[in-house]
């Protein structure tokens, strides 16, 4: 297990099960602790009642999009940063103001795993494929 991953704790939101399954097997694998939500509600009841210290967000969900959940988060929790997946180039100048990163949907998964060591700031880990 990576040292500095270890102790990060990281909550996926996506309303697709295949998806949210996947990435969270991925970034435990790779030494995060992870947590899962399958919709914005819950999402938003994990993060408002556990300790997280980065999420990463779908944008299109039927409920509540990401732009939605990202905002109510850092009205919350400001300095906890956010990584959205979005197939969409064209959000507004809010959703941008309130994700510190985008990522494109269908990235490679080391891809996001770089990103999310870069929010949190983690350097010298060794990347899993």
């Amino acid at each position: 297990m990576q040292p500095l991953r270890r102790h990060k704790t990281l909550l996926c939101i996506d309303d697709e099960a295949n998806a949210l399954a996947g990435w969270c097997l991925y970034l435990q694998g790779a030494g995060y602790v992870v947590m899962g939500a399958a919709s914005s509600a819950e999402g938003l009841q994990v993060f408002a009642t556990t300790h997280i210290d980065a999420v990463i967000l779908d944008y299109s969900m039927p409920d509540l999009n990401g732009d939605g959940v990202a905002a109510t988060m850092k009205k919350i929790k400001p300095e906890v940063p956010i990584v959205m997946f979005t197939g969409f180039s064209d959000l507004g100048s809010q959703v941008r103001a309130d994700v510190d990163v985008f990522v494109t949907k269908g990235c490679h998964p080391g891809a996001l795993l770089k990103t999310v060591d870069e929010v949190l700031g983690i350097v010298g880990d060794i990347a899993v494929a």
